[in-house]
């Protein structure tokens, strides 16, 4: 039996909790003195690279948590160690692994009652980490995968331009793509409207039939491609340097890119753009429930969105931070464009039609079809 806490989520193991599943928290008690996370870069900042750059320091002052982060690269990594039975507290998860993990049972319900950020976070970004009556993540920032374009060249209609070997002609070798399942998405989104035989319906959400076409496509460009860049100053750096004028970006790219004087614009392709969102999660065997929870609130703060947004070059996920801000931050990154958000494609919670579907590619579907590009 598991004793010592006042809390309900607690230090179980998995065998502890009825079903293998923790329930959320009901009462924020007594710090326990330590937080164990897993993040990707630039979410969890302590000074280490700039010293104004720190939101860790004044946590743990004000809370008693000693923080350990363990930062990872890729969406992938979060993945797996989240539901291999590491034991993080917490995680901020990509949106393109958050769904799964909801759905392998890697991420306990959240109380967000306990949480007084919680109501001024965007409401679309809440509705994305929802399944059904339970809420599992707090959004910490979202962006848009973009389609950019160099002003000199004929503006782009169509992710054609990016993903499809004939409509792409005219620039082979000096496209760029996003490294990562989001190229897959857009991909996808691409052939829903071009390839209706296909009958895709959510680019997230693909049978392995509908996988298999979309990496056949992206097979058949990848040597069409300058190259496809993990971080986005390998994106900046190309397009400044002139040798891309087209590809995937985002709005700090762009952001960059229009302050540094380059001709860089956003094209409207007329299949839509997709959408992406980092939320933290509670490890449903979090050991240090109180202080992941105190964490959790704190970082929703606009004093926190702030700081992350400037640092990694995202959109809060709170609008008050625009008060905070530098002029024209917001404006830049479509924070409060309600019009703006509620049009991006996101990745969602699977629904249990897909998760009961053997054909419905799953997680490790698409991270093998997206390494086999090479």
């Amino acid at each position: 039996m598991c004793t010592g806490l006042v809390v309900t989520l607690s230090a179980c193991s998995a065998e502890d909790a009825p079903g293998g599943k923790a329930e959320p928290l009901k009462t924020v008690g007594a710090a326990e003195g330590a937080l164990n996370l897993l993040s990707l870069p630039g979410y969890v900042e302590e000074g280490f690279e700039d010293r104004s750059v720190d939101w860790v320091k004044p946590f743990e002052e004000r809370s008693g948590c000693q923080v350990n982060v363990r930062t990872v690269g890729t969406a992938q990594d979060v993945y797996e160690r989240m539901s291999g039975g590491d034991f993080y507290d917490g995680a901020l998860v990509p949106s393109e692994a958050f769904g799964r993990l909801v759905a392998a049972d890697g991420l306990a319900p959240v109380n967000t009652r306990l949480l007084p950020s919680y109501k001024s976070l965007d409401a679309r970004l809440r509705g994305l980490v929802k399944q059904g009556d339970e809420t599992y993540g707090v959004p910490a920032a979202w962006g848009a995968n973009l389609l950019l374009f160099e002003t000199g060249q004929a503006q782009p209609a169509s992710w054609g331009a990016v993903f499809d070997p004939g409509e792409s002609k005219p620039h082979h070798k000096r496209i760029v793509w996003r490294d990562g399942p989001h190229a897959i998405a857009s991909a996808a989104l691409y052939l829903k409207h071009r390839k209706r035989s296909l009958k895709i319906r959510d680019p997230y959400a693909l049978t392995t039939g509908q996988l298999d076409e979309v990496v056949s496509l992206l097979r058949e460009q990848r040597p069409n491609v300058l190259s496809v860049w993990k971080d986005g100053i390998q994106s900046i750096e190309a397009f400044a340097a002139g040798d891309a004028v087209v590809g995937m970006g985002g709005l700090h790219e762009l952001d960059v890119l229009a302050r540094g004087g380059r001709p860089i614009a956003v094209a409207a392709p007329k299949e839509g753009v997709t959408g992406w969102y980092a939320a933290w999660g509670i490890n449903p065997r979090v050991r240090h429930p109180n202080c992941m929870y105190q964490w959790l609130d704190w970082v929703s703060t606009p004093e926190v969105q702030k700081q992350v947004a400037e640092w990694r070059g995202v959109s809060p996920a709170d609008s008050r931070a625009c008060g905070l801000l530098r002029p024209g931050f917001c404006t830049a990154y479509h924070v409060g464009d309600r019009a703006y958000i509620d049009g991006l494609v996101f990745p969602r919670i699977p629904d249990e039609e897909c998760e009961k579907d053997s054909e419905c590619a799953d997680w490790s579907d698409w991270t093998e079809a997206w390494s086999s590009l090479g």
